[in-house]
């Protein structure tokens, strides 16, 4: 079957897509959002307060890393081991 020998193809993909999403959602959320991280992010810059600006920037990228981790998992799941 095509789908089997295309998995680990298709979660790369969705791995490198994931990252890309994270990104533009909180991009999306500094320009046009009333709510989220990438909103609080960018409150805070407006109010000057660095150490609410460096822990939501932590959180942002804790997420991409769990997201990406997760899938990283999930690729390797549908990998074949040769």
């Amino acid at each position: 079957m095509i789908l089997p020998a295309a998995a680990p193809t298709i979660m790369t993909g969705m791995r490198i897509s994931i990252g890309i999403a994270w990104l533009v959602i909180v991009a999306a959320e500094m320009l046009v959002g009333g709510t989220g991280i990438g909103y609080f992010v960018w409150n805070e810059w407006n109010n000057l307060s660095i150490a609410n600006i460096i822990s939501g920037i932590l959180a942002i990228g804790l997420v991409g890393m769990v997201l990406d981790q997760v899938l990283a998992h999930l690729t390797r799941l549908v990998t074949f081991p040769e």
